[in-house]
């Protein structure tokens, strides 16, 4: 179907970079400036020329005309729809990531429930490479930064992936001029940039990982790699995606305007391997410290009877969406506090640096107790 693009917004969203590197990868010849105003941009189809003008500014008041004609030409002269063209045009401005089933799913419509799933899955994906970019970690809990919610806000998903187990996530990022050397000391990259290299990074580990593991008979190989940006919640992520596409093929695609010292990647996880990566997300968890963290909790345990109470008990509280038993040791003067909430089976807030130890966890270093009254 020959679909025409109008949009003024959608049209003046398109970065001269983007048509620029657009043309030049097909070919196209520079013929030199038109006036002050374009770049005039050549080719031949058979025995016809074809024409585009390339706009010095996108400040000009025909902007969205101008590139409305110009998509409109390469619409024609590549002999699809002009929104295939503008999809490849916004594209070159962006790192794109494309998910696909292995197995033939990416042909079967899916219902509201599997797209809300595999958009979940996803942003997890996408959010768990971000925060990574910041400061690598086994597993991430509690607020995301202002920097990662800012990238994920400008991450924007192709229409169509309501069609079928498949979906292309455009990642906008800032141009450059000539080759970007983003993967060293020399070059410090903007942060979309660092996200995304980021995630083809922990991709790549977390294959070697899923092969490591299944030869050692140990999931010790995921840990190795947490410095790599290899997380309990990009493990999650990948391992649904794979899941419920029967098999996920991940692939990533450096925007045209800002070349990459690295290839384009492909990724493939089975559903066999999804079984490795959740295995491996609660083994990141089960084994990984957190500090500083803030609980809601339940008192389900003194370890000795309220009037001999020497501070020890057992607090219940939810991460990770499941329910897990910690031991702590009060100080006393929080031991009130402590016999009310386990008396009247009230919450209790506060913070505490949560540890594993055997089977189990403890809280350290329990601070800011106060009580949660059931008619709050």
């Amino acid at each position: 179907m020959k679909v025409e693009i109008r949009d003024r917004e959608a049209l003046s969203s398109l970065s001269l970079l983007s048509l620029r590197t657009y043309l030049k990868s097909r070919g196209w010849v520079n013929e030199g400036e038109w006036g002050k105003r374009a770049t005039i941009f050549s080719t031949e189809d058979g025995s016809r020329r074809w024409e585009i003008l390339c706009p010095h500014s996108d400040t000009v008041a025909d902007y969205a005309e101008c590139m409305a004609d110009n998509v409109a030409v390469l619409a024609a002269v590549e002999d699809r729809s002009q929104l295939d063209v503008f999809h490849d045009l916004a594209s070159t401005g962006a790192d794109v990531i494309h998910m696909r089933s292995q197995n033939g799913l990416a042909n079967e419509a899916l219902s509201l429930r599997q797209n809300t799933e595999m958009l979940s899955a996803a942003y997890d994906m996408l959010a768990s490479a971000a925060r990574a970019a910041e400061k690598p970690s086994a597993v991430y809990r509690g607020r995301v930064s202002d920097k990662v919610v800012g990238y994920l806000d400008d991450v924007q998903p192709l229409p169509g992936y309501h069609e079928g187990y498949a979906l292309t996530l455009h990642s906008p990022v800032p141009a450059g001029f000539g080759e970007q050397l983003d993967f060293g000391d020399a070059f410090a990259a903007p942060f979309p940039r660092r996200a995304t290299s980021q995630l083809a990074k922990a991709l790549d580990k977390t294959t070697i990982a899923i092969t490591a593991s299944v030869s050692e008979d140990s999931l010790e190989p995921f840990r190795r790699e947490v410095n790599e940006g290899v997380s309990a919640n990009l493990c999650d992520s990948v391992a649904k995606l794979a899941k419920r596409g029967k098999g996920i093929i991940i692939d990533l695609y450096w925007a045209g305007v800002r070349p990459s010292s690295l290839p384009d990647s492909d990724f493939r996880f089975t559903e066999n391997s999804a079984d490795i990566l959740t295995e491996a997300a609660d083994f990141l968890r089960r084994n990984d410290p957190s500090f500083d963290e803030h609980i809601i909790a339940q008192v389900v345990k003194l370890e000795r009877e309220p009037d001999n109470f020497d501070g020890k008990a057992v607090i219940l509280t939810v991460r990770d969406e499941r329910l897990f038993r910690i031991r702590v040791e009060f100080e006393q003067p929080t031991y009130n506090t402590v016999i009310q909430a386990f008396r009247d089976q009230e919450f209790v807030s506060l913070n505490g640096d949560i540890i594993p130890a055997g089977n189990g966890y403890r809280l350290q270093n329990p601070r800011n107790l106060t009580l949660i009254k059931n008619d709050q």
